[in-house]
């Protein structure tokens, strides 16, 4: 009987180890569930934007297929988790259509908005190829007089030495009528660009942010004067 038992207990074991492993290779294991990928891309657009205290701003879009925008953040489309970018950025979202012409977003609030190409407040953004190379340095400047005698300025710079290698650093500050701070940072590394993936290796971390060209002339074209990293846009300093 003992021997019957145990039989038993092992045939009954086995089979619930071997209907486990097909529950984990069926759903890929429970701590690797695959992230979907982002819907199809209709394109890549930057937009003027006015606001407080900088006059003007410009901001990437991605327009997907099925009829929703995304106002570009730091993260690449490559690795975008949309369920988790809508509940973090909810902003960020909305809807587009085409009339002729005409690109109007509808915004998260139900707020439309009309963009034409030429008209000075729409443009196309281009994935990097090779095709054009880099300028040596960028630079995005914010900042501004916030009233009761405050002003801020941050300048961001990136440096890219040659094919491979970049420098990057900020230098902020804030000035009141009573003190006047500054902070400065440095880093480097190298670097690869893919498409729309720029790829930073500082050595004991990577990271991966969005990455697009700006345009320039009419018709528009791709130019190396205006550049996209992560949602901010920089201008070259030569």
């Amino acid at each position: 009987m003992k021997v019957k038992h145990l039989a038993i207990c092992f045939a009954v074991s086995s089979f619930t180890l071997h209907l486990s492993a097909a529950v984990k290779a069926k759903d890929g294991g429970a701590n690797h569930k695959p992230i979907p990928a982002a819907p199809a891309i209709e394109g890549w657009y930057f937009r003027a934007v006015s606001g407080y205290p900088a006059a003007i701003s410009f901001e990437p879009v991605v327009l997907f297929k099925n009829g929703e925008y995304f106002d570009v953040g730091d993260e690449p489309l490559e690795t975008l988790n949309v369920s988790a970018a809508k509940s973090s950025r909810p902003k960020a979202w909305g809807t587009w259509k085409k009339t002729g012409a005409t690109f109007t977003l509808t915004n998260s609030d139900g707020k439309p908005h009309d963009y034409k190409l030429g008209a000075g407040n729409w443009f196309p953004a281009y994935a990097y190829t090779g095709a054009i190379k880099l300028k040596k340095g960028y630079e995005k400047v914010s900042g501004g007089d916030y009233g009761n005698g405050t002003n801020a300025l941050v300048i961001k710079k990136i440096n890219f030495i040659d094919d491979t290698h970049f420098t990057e650093g900020s230098n902020g500050g804030v000035m009141t009528p009573g003190a006047t701070a500054w902070k400065k940072t440095a880093n480097g590394g190298t670097y690869k660009i893919s498409g729309n993936t720029i790829e930073l290796n500082y050595g004991t971390k990577v990271i991966k942010k969005s990455f697009a060209l700006g345009a320039t002339g009419s018709p528009a074209h791709a130019t190396n004067t205006m550049i996209f990293i992560g949602g901010d846009a920089y201008t070259d300093t030569e």
